[in-house]
Order: structure tokens, then C-alpha cells, then sequence
């Protein structure tokens, strides 16, 4: 075990208000960092199996790289420290202004007592090696768990809109009111989906994850029964504002778990999965309920009744397995408990280092929801790739939006066949999720050479044809060509559309570590704001330019935004270089992931 870093050691930096916890390891020595891992080999005395094995290498490293740094004036051992925890500053005025950790009364009086005869100093708090705590190391049945559940209340978030959609010409039959004013719904309950993750997500980061997703799941139910039972368009509209803020966390703090579970690696096929439900589910919607719709002892109130029966049925699962996930939070918690069973006995306070810079509730409000937005504006890799999905995004509201006026007015179409027109959306997800395990092999090959740049393959191929697509449908959306040609050129785009959104969706995670849900957040903001935008204007842009000329124009600026990951490829390690922040959130990541590599390298 090593011993306690001597004065000279002990250095810390103020935090970062929108990052605090970047800064303390960077003022941790390497032997601090090394003993991270350090192991109570008494308990495993005796152990025969592989893993008791693993963990006695990584002792005997451990011994090996400290036995240089230990004290030679000590004449006894040092005090035996909780299993992964490690020395860190010791405890003065200074140290507690600039980290800003607030203590137990209790601890305050007994260090005060007992200054003069000796030093108190915090202990840092990690997971013991192979815990299963860590997130890293949950099992299998449990991180599928975890990503299913997630990813059902995704898939009910987005069959929402295409629902909503199908359902719109009942709804304006019985609220009285226009097309436009009906499709203000599809676009609020986008708004709704772009503002609150700025506040969710940073929030989850400070006080977890779990109970975020179960309170959200109860309100969004609660949301589709008051516009099931809507007897007007305002209160429709309100409903469908609130639907879309509870509806949101199924949209971002999925991505943060999914970062918070896998190694980057193994992100892909979760990822994609998570993918495959927000899009898919726009198509499966109008699928599902247009029967709903065309029968006219039902029509549009038990599109919602329905839907509300689906979520209830998921808000057990989702209180059952899900469990927290945030590493910081379950640090804390550890922190916590240790601290009230062995108090200052080990020499120290154990801390974990989340707490350095926490804040009251009323600030780290503030911090949390200006976070995402300061990664919007100050990050470029993260502005562009938001830029592209929000125009990506927005054609794809196009098409949920636009499909039924399209396939009535050209073709003819009835409401059941408009709706088994929508499985386009489906089908092209579901290429686009086929084509997410080419891309993963490509990653698997090229990331020693390129880094995480080896995740924008796939992107830079589908921002081509995402335009190729909508110039398919725009040229043969007319009667005198069949509507299976405007249907493929639909598969095409969502394709595309979905390729994009997973590359960017991991390649952000990657780069924003610990706070990707926050960065997912600012991407998510500016995403669903286009897509809302677009369901306001649709409408009167297919009456204006005809669906033709409108996927054509959108085809237009596709074409140009497709360059973004050809940059990002050639030049993402430069830009990244100079970024302010993802620089050291990637560092944090990376070191994140080598502790537990070290570990895992111990199996083999």
C-alpha cells in the first residue's frame, strides 16, 4: 500500500464550474492514481479461482510501483484503507476554500480536537477492483436489462409523433380546429423534447439517474391521459408541451447510460439500438394506430388511451430493473457510508471526487442547465454535428408531417394505406441499423490508427446518400410513377438519417465522457428545435413549392452539410486539441477505462 502524499505532493487547482470534477485528478500524483487499485489481499488469502488470481497480480504490481515512493522514516505500516480507496490532500484551509467540500459538523469537531496530534487527510474513494458496483462491471442480464427498458420508453416517446400524426384529421374534427393549427401539436411536443434535457440530464449527472426515469415515466403517462380526455385545442396543446418534457428523458439520458455501463467498444450495438426505437418508432405509430383511426367507434382519444395503456404496463419494468448507473453518484453514496462506519479511524474523510466543487441545490441548478449550452456554443465539433442532425432531423419531421398529405393527394391513398406507407420510416431504420454493424467492424480495425474518428465511416457515406434520397423522392413523387419508387426514396433517407444520428450520437458520447448526457442534451436542444420548426412550415411549403420541390430543397442543403464528417475525420484531433473542454473530458475517460483495462488485461 502506498503511504500519504508528503506536502510537496499536495496540489489542487479551483474547479471548473461547468466540469468540477476535470480538474483533481490532474493534481493527483502517480502513485495517488496507481493505488487506486490497491487490494486487501488478507481477505482474498486462500482464493483459488481466476479472478482471486487476477487480483493478487494486480497487488503485487501494485507493491511494485509504490515500494519506491513509501517513506522511509515510517517504522509501522500505514493504516489499511477501504478496499479502492486511496491518500489524497491533507486537510487545511485552503484546501477546503478551493475545492468548496463541505463537512459532517461532527467530523469538523473531531479534526478541530485532534489537529495538534495528527494530520487528517481526504481519502479518495473508487471501486475496488471487479466491484460490482461499478457500472463497468455489471453483468450481462443486467446492462441488457438496463438498455431494453431504456430503450422501450424511447421507442413510446417517438411512436408518439407518428401517432399523433395519423390521428390529426379525427382530432381537428372533434377539437374544430384547422390542419395547422392541429400540426402546432406535432411541433410543441418537439419543443418540449429541445428545452427540458437542458435541465434533466445535467440534473441526473448531480443526483442520479434511476429515479429521473421513473418520475419521468409516471408524468408522461399522466400527460397522455389528460390529452386523451382533451376537450379543447389549448388543453390538447398543454398536454402535448408536458408530454414532450417527461417524453424527453427517454431521448437523453439513455445515451448517458448506455456511456455509463459499456466501454466504448461495446457501445456500438446498444447505441444502436437506442437509434433503431427513436426513429423507428415515428414509423411504427401511424402503423400500428391507423387502424385506430379509420374505425370511427375509436378514432384519435384511443390512439391515446392506448398508447397510456402501453406506458403503464412499462413503469414496473422500468422501477424493477433499472438501477443507478451514474459512477459519481454511486461514489457518493459509497463516500457516504463509509464515512458514517469508519468515520476519521483511517486517518482521513473518505471523499469521493465529485463531491470537490459541489454547490448548493440553487447552483448547481444554474451550473447544470447552462452546461449543455455552453458545450453548444463553445464547442465546435459538438455545434456542427447538432447543425446536421437538426437539418436531418427536420426532414424527417417532414415526412411524418407530410406523408399522409403526400400519399392522399397524389395517390389516393385511405388512412390504413397511408399508414402501411409509413413503415418506410421503419424499413429505412431498419437498414440503417443493419448497416451500424458495418460501421462497428470498421471502428474495431481502424481505432488504433484513427482514434474515435474511425466512427465517422459510416456518416460520411450517409450524408451523401440522405441527399441521393431526397432527391428520389422529390423526382418521383407524382401519380403517373408508382408510390413504391417515393417509398424507397424514403428507406433511403431515414437510412441515412439514422446512420448519421447513432455515429454522431456515439461519437459525442466519446468525446464528452463523464458529461456526454449533457452534450447529448445541447445536440438534442438544437435537433428536436429544427424538427419542430419544420412541422410549422411544412404544410404550407408542400401547398407553395409541392412535395416535390420541398424534399428537393431539403436534398439541397443536405448536399452541402454532408462535408461535416469529412471535416470532423480530417481534422477532429486538432479541432479537439484547442477545445476547452472535451479535451479533458476525454483524458478523464480514458483514464476511466484504463484503470478498468488493467484489470480486465489481469484475465487473460
Amino acid at each position: 500500500m502506498s503511504s500519504p502524499p508528503t506536502r510537496e505532493e499536495q496540489r489542487y487547482d479551483a474547479a471548473d464550474p461547468i466540469i468540477p470534477i476535470a480538474h483533481i485528478k490532474s493534481n493527483l500524483s502517480a502513485q495517488h492514481q496507481a493505488s487506486t487499485t490497491e487490494i486487501d489481499i488478507e481477505r482474498h488469502e486462500g482464493e483459488k479461482s481466476k479472478r482471486g488470481r487476477t487480483e493478487e497480480i494486480i497487488r503485487e504490481e501494485e507493491e511494485k510501483r509504490n515500494l519506491t515512493n513509501r517513506s522511509s522514516s515510517l517504522s509501522t505500516s500505514p493504516t489499511r484503507l477501504a478496499s479502492g480507496c486511496s491518500y489524497g490532500p491533507v486537510i487545511n484551509a485552503e484546501f477546503l476554500k478551493e475545492t468548496k467540500i463541505k463537512f459532517e459538523p461532527e467530523l469538523v469537531s473531531s479534526i478541530n480536537e485532534n489537529r495538534e496530534r495528527e494530520e487528517f487527510r481526504i481519502l479518495w474513494v473508487d471501486f475496488p477492483p471487479l466491484s460490482p458496483q461499478n457500472p463497468f462491471y455489471f453483468s450481462q442480464n443486467r446492462k441488457y436489462g438496463i438498455t431494453i427498458v431504456a430503450t422501450l420508453f424511447t421507442l413510446m416517446t417517438s411512436m408518439n409523433v407518428g401517432a399523433f400524426s395519423i390521428g390529426m384529421e379525427s382530432l381537428t374534427v372533434d377539437l374544430g380546429c384547422t390542419k395547422e393549427q392541429a400540426a402546432i401539436g406535432l411541433g410543441i411536443y418537439n419543443f418540449g423534447f429541445a428545452a427540458m434535457p437542458l435541465i434533466l440530464a445535467p440534473l441526473s449527472e448531480e443526483f442520479g439517474r434511476r429515479w429521473t426515469y421513473v418520475v419521468a415515466v409516471i408524468l408522461y403517462l399522466l400527460f397522455h391521459i389528460m390529452i386523451a380526455l382533451a376537450k379543447n385545442l389549448p388543453t390538447m396543446l398543454l398536454a402535448r408541451v408536458f408530454q414532450g418534457c417527461s417524453g424527453s428523458v427517454a431521448a437523453t439520458l439513455v445515451g448517458g447510460t448506455i456511456a455509463d455501463i459499456y466501454i466504448p467498444a461495446d457501445r456500438g450495438l446498444p447505441s444502436a439500438i437506442f437509434a433503431f426505437s427513436s426513429i423507428a418508432g415515428s414509423g411504427l405509430g401511424p402503423f400500428v394506430f391507423c387502424w385506430v383511426e379509420s374505425n370511427p367507434k375509436l378514432q384519435w382519444r384511443w390512439i391515446w388511451w392506448i398508447q397510456a395503456m402501453m406506458i403503464a404496463a412499462l413503469i414496473v419494468p422500468i422501477f424493477l430493473v433499472m438501477r443507478e448507473t451514474r459512477e459519481s453518484i454511486i461514489l457518493r453514496r459509497r463516500a457516504k457510508k463509509l464515512r458514517k462506519e469508519r468515520g476519521l479511524s483511517d486517518g482521513g474523510r473518505y471523499t469521493a471526487r465529485s463531491e470537490v466543487g459541489k454547490v448548493n441545490f440553487t447552483q448547481a441548478m444554474k451550473t447544470s442547465s447552462l452546461r449543455a449550452i455552453t458545450f453548444l456554443l463553445v464547442e465546435p465539433i459538438l455545434l456542427f454535428f447538432s447543425i446536421w442532425m437538426g437539418i436531418g432531423w427536420g426532414v424527417l419531421y417532414t415526412m411524418i408531417t407530410g406523408l399522409s398529405y403526400n400519399f392522399k393527394s397524389v395517390y389516393g391513398f385511405t388512412t390504413n394505406q397511408v399508414g402501411l406507407a409509413y413503415i418506410s420510416i421503419t424499413i429505412g431504420a431498419l437498414f440503417g441499423f443493419g448497416f451500424n454493424f458495418v460501421q462497428d467492424a470498421m471502428y474495431r480495425r481502424k481505432v488504433e490508427e484513427k482514434g474515435i474518428e474511425a466512427r465517422l465511416y459510416a456518416p460520411m457515406v450517409a450524408g451523401l446518400t440522405f441527399a441521393v434520397g431526397c432527391f428520389i423522392f422529390s423526382f418521383t413523387s407524382t401519380a403517373s410513377i408508382s408510390y413504391i419508387v417515393p417509398c424507397l426514396g424514403i428507406v433511403v433517407i431515414i437510412a441515412a438519417v439514422f446512420t448519421i444520428y447513432i455515429s454522431a450520437f456515439v461519437y459525442i458520447s466519446e468525446c464528452y465522457g463523464l458529461y456526454a448526457s449533457s452534450a447529448i442534451a445541447a445536440q438534442s436542444f438544437l435537433r428536436n428545435s429544427f424538427g419542430g420548426v419544420f412541422t410549422f412550415f411544412t404544410l404550407q411549403m408542400y401547398d407553395s413549392l409541392t412535395p416535390r420541390w420541398t424534399t428537393f430543397t431539403w436534398g439541397c442543403v443536405a448536399l452541402l452539410l454532408s462535408t461535416v464528417p469529412f471535416i470532423a475525420f480530417y481534422f477532429g484531433p486538432k479541432i479537439r486539441s484547442k477545445s476547452k473542454y472535451s479535451k479533458i473530458l476525454m483524458k478523464e475517460e480514458q483514464e476511466r477505462i484504463t484503470r478498468e483495462k488493467e484489470i480486465l488485461d489481469g484475465l487473460d
